[in-house]
């Protein structure tokens, strides 16, 4: 007769301290326990978006060495008004657009979350690499009221 495995551990039976060194692979973690979030203040809170490239800068310390970002996303405290605010995060290291898609926030609207335009990550610019600067671009900023204050967040996860 077989017994699943499962039925001859004895419940609390594998505790931390009987885990050898090394044992335990990333494989073997569920993505949350891999992943991490970075939020950048790209703009004061009470100041008007503005277009423009370099709006704030990001340095990719050693911890973050080959993590890919896969998740963006946006917030402003002032919505914009008469038109979409648009976001683009750009690698100056590497000279490269991060998304293929940017970051929207829709006019009325507070985060890029209930955005018709999705920003879509490029993967063959995702990768995050030791001493590299991510740049945050702002290239529209609402037509007849421009939003206030800007959140990035960016979701990393370790392959």
């Amino acid at each position: 007769e077989v017994q699943v495995v499962a039925d001859m551990v004895a419940t609390d039976a594998i505790t931390t301290a009987k885990i050898a060194d090394k044992q335990v692979t990333l494989a073997k973690l569920d993505n949350t326990a891999r992943e991490t979030n970075i939020q950048m203040v790209a703009v004061d809170f009470a100041t008007d978006l503005a277009t423009g490239n370099g709006k704030f800068y990001f340095y990719v310390p050693a911890t973050l060495n080959g993590f890919n970002i896969v998740a963006v996303h946006a917030e402003v405290i002032t919505a914009p008004v008469g038109s979409v605010a648009t976001f683009m995060l750009h690698n100056a290291t590497a000279s490269a657009d991060i998304l293929s898609t940017a970051i929207t926030i829709d006019a009325g609207e507070f985060g890029s979350d209930t955005a018709a335009t999705a920003a879509v990550i490029n993967t063959s610019e995702d990768d995050l690499t030791t001493h590299d600067i991510i740049r945050v671009d702002i290239d529209g900023v609402g037509s007849s009221t421009a939003g206030k204050g800007l959140i990035i967040n960016m979701t990393c996860r370790l392959p």
